[in-house]
């Protein structure tokens, strides 16, 4: 049997591992690898051993979440992910890999060695650089908000397009068409769209885009400050009457920037935060805010894993499917009808 699983591997110039999957139906492989696989097995008069299979399904019920900050929105996944875990007699091991890259393949070798079921990634870098590992491990992953570039896999993300989207619909209701936009670094998928969407939804109500307007930086503190600052002292060349922050902590940030300068909102121009819900109520006036629903993904991201782990009779295209939630905006006092 051996002997027949590394002829076809060699065949079709594959890894074992990714054969094994296919012969299995347990993993990430396209339907047409799957295809390949079962034909040239057919030719090799070749099935699996079920009772190696049997052995090798031994569970742990322990699953594992990697993610880049166990704060703000994060926490609200993990909230989700261990209230739905628990409901189906799992455990959590929880990391953090505070945006580091090193840490993340150190969490992720971790998570191998320790037998989990299944793991689910908010990978720091678009570029993933467990690729190789990824696709000859059978243990189930699910990514989610940060999506991998070019690798075939589960994901549960937020619509990051319609994130901007909304805020920008909200905004031309009011009567807004000069709007800026403080985003994350586009290097970056999340970031990237919500760029994308914020662009679209102008282009869709026929706005000019200025560039000029549009201020990007990475997810910390003071990216979200400097941009801010940055749109205050250009209004006299590039005037605009709102603005739409897309991360929690920039939006933050830009608050303080804007009090700095001894200007208000929506006085003198409206301000859309992100992932403001639980926390506008430390800002005065409220805060109108794009939302995402983190528990509710956290949940939708467990169902999918144990679908992957319990083997489920799953089609190719749903084992390497990408999961939307929808965001919703939460009006608050910060945005105002465009003054005449």
């Amino acid at each position: 049997m051996a002997n027949g699983l590394k002829e076809i591997a060699d065949e079709l110039n594959m890894s074992i591992s990714t054969v094994s999957r296919a012969l299995n139906n347990t993993g990430r492989v396209s339907a047409e690898t799957r295809r390949l696989v079962m034909d040239t097995a057919k030719k090799y008069n070749y099935s699996p051993n079920r009772v190696a299979q049997s052995l090798r399904q031994k569970k742990t019920n322990i699953v594992g979440l990697i993610v880049p900050d166990i704060g703000d929105y994060f926490s609200e996944v993990i909230k989700g992910t261990e209230s739905e875990l628990s409901a189906h007699n799992y455990s959590m091991i929880l990391a953090d890999s505070h945006e580091d890259p090193l840490k993340e393949a150190n969490y992720i070798k971790l998570m191998y060695q320790s037998q989990v079921d299944g793991l689910m990634l908010a990978t720091v870098s678009d570029t993933f650089a467990w690729t190789d590992v990824y696709e000859s491990s059978d243990i189930p992953v699910i990514f989610f908000d940060n999506e991998p570039a070019d690798l075939v896999c589960n994901k549960v993300v937020l619509n990051n397009i319609k994130a901007t989207e909304i805020a920008v619909d909200h905004l031309v209701k009011l009567g807004h068409t000069r709007i800026a936009l403080i985003c994350g670094n586009t290097k970056e998928s999340t970031a990237k769209y919500r760029r994308d969407g914020f662009t679209e939804a102008m282009k869709k109500h026929n706005l000019e885009i200025d560039q000029n307007l549009i201020k990007e930086g990475l997810y910390y503190l003071d990216a979200g400050y400097s941009s801010m600052e940055e749109l205050i002292l250009s209004r006299e060349d590039h005037p605009f009457t709102a603005v739409i922050v897309s991360t929690y902590r920039m939006s933050c940030s830009a608050i303080h920037a804007i009090k700095d300068y001894g200007l208000s909102y929506p006085e003198d121009f409206s301000f859309i935060g992100f992932d403001m819900e639980d926390r506008d109520r430390l800002f005065s006036p409220s805060i109108t805010s794009v939302l995402q629903p983190g528990k509710l993904i956290g949940k939708l991201m467990v169902h999918k894993l144990l679908q992957s782990i319990d083997n489920v009779d799953l089609s190719p295209e749903e084992e390497d499917s990408v999961s939307f939630v929808n965001p919703v905006i939460k009006l608050g006092q910060s945005t105002a009808a465009v003054k005449k």
